[in-house]
């Protein structure tokens, strides 16, 4: 008999980095037949997700409408207990570990098991509140816990005392290099990510116009939609860099986007694994990033495939920026050696990992 396990999700139709990791290791894990998956949602806002979801895969919904945490999630637990049950699930796994407080009261004292699979950091679930609480509830009682990176596999370990049942898995790369469809690197920036304030917009504006006023043939752009968005229209037409600062929104083709630039920014407040760091190394684009605590340092080596800078530092970012722009042998550089690391996040691998849990489960 098949395995029975569904991805839980805030909404599995949104655009966001979560939900093209969670469909993409979905679709694949599909493929084995030992296995039978949905994904169920609190709502869903769109009529179909935004990452095409493989069509024998199921989806649910909770609810009509978006309910943040708090009261309002105690009328979803009986819902959601009535759901595992009459599809007899095996596993659920929440790709958001606020969704824990909904599932491991719901599967209490059934044969369900539930995944915590953390896509922030633990430092990040810690500093609000609300998701501290559900952490430390979260952290006792999940039958598996799934970290991104290394360091976070220590914090919850040593800080969190979490010994059992917890691993690391790295996301996946969502495509590799095609060496015949690989095209000359153009004058372009890019910077892939939500435009929201823990997305450093802030610190972008002061990095983007220093860097593009002096060096008038190259464009910047952004890849992805948020609550900033009005903001940067504003910014750029205030300093008419409407021809190099580009938004280009929500896109499916990213990879066409990163096939083409020479460097990629990532001037985040904080970051898990980084995927955007981690698919331009998978496209040959030596990364920029601010050296937060976590996922940066597993992904880059710093004057070896990119450069890390101290943490929310616009001088010297703009400064290792100026240098890859001037220097092209040295982006070539970088972005081989960032290439040739990449083993660890190959799907395959990573499927494997994701199969080795259930089986233990």
């Amino acid at each position: 008999m098949k395995k029975k396990i569904c991805f839980f999700s805030g909404d599995i139709t949104r655009s966001g980095g979560t939900e093209r990791v969670a469909v993409q290791i979905a679709n694949a894990l599909r493929e084995d037949e030992r296995y039978d998956f949905c994904f169920m949602s609190l709502t869903e806002q769109q009529e179909k997700p935004f990452y095409p979801l493989h069509p024998n895969i199921e989806r649910f919904r909770l609810g009509e409408k978006w309910i943040n945490p708090g009261p309002g999630y105690l009328s979803l637990i009986g819902k959601l207990r009535r759901f595992l049950k009459d599809r007899q699930i095996d596993i659920i796994i929440d790709i958001d570990i606020v969704l824990d407080v909904l599932s491991l009261p719901a599967s209490r004292r059934m044969k369900t098991k539930v995944v915590s699979w953390e896509h922030f950091t633990a430092d990040f679930e810690l500093s609000v509140l609300y998701r501290k609480i559900i952490l430390r509830y979260s952290v006792r009682r999940s039958d598996y816990v799934v970290v991104l990176t290394d360091g976070d596999l220590r914090e919850y370990k040593e800080r969190l005392g979490r010994k059992k049942a917890i691993c690391r898995i790295y996301n996946p790369v969502a495509f590799v290099l095609d060496k015949e469809a690989e095209t000359e690197k153009e004058n372009i920036i890019i910077t892939v990510g939500r435009l929201a304030p823990e997305k450093g917009i802030e610190f972008l504006k002061q990095i983007s116009l220093k860097v593009l006023t002096q060096h008038r043939e190259w464009k910047w752009i952004l890849l992805g939609d948020g609550a900033e968005r009005e903001n940067l229209e504003q910014f750029i037409a205030e300093h008419d860099l409407q021809e190099q600062l580009i938004l280009k929104g929500n896109v499916q083709n990213v990879d066409e986007y990163l096939n083409k630039a020479a460097i990629c920014v990532v001037p985040s407040k904080y970051e898990g694994l980084g995927l955007s760091m981690l698919e331009a190394r998978a496209m040959k684009v030596p990364c920029v990033t601010f050296d937060v605590k976590m996922g940066p340092r597993e992904l880059i080596h710093d004057g070896v495939d990119g450069y890390l800078v101290p943490a929310f530092d616009c001088e010297e970012m703009a400064s290792k920026i100026d240098i890859l722009m001037n220097f092209p042998q040295l982006r070539h550089d970088f972005a081989e050696n960032a290439f040739s690391c990449m083993n660890e996040f190959r799907l395959k691998k990573i499927k494997q990992q994701w199969i080795s849990i259930f089986e233990t489960l």
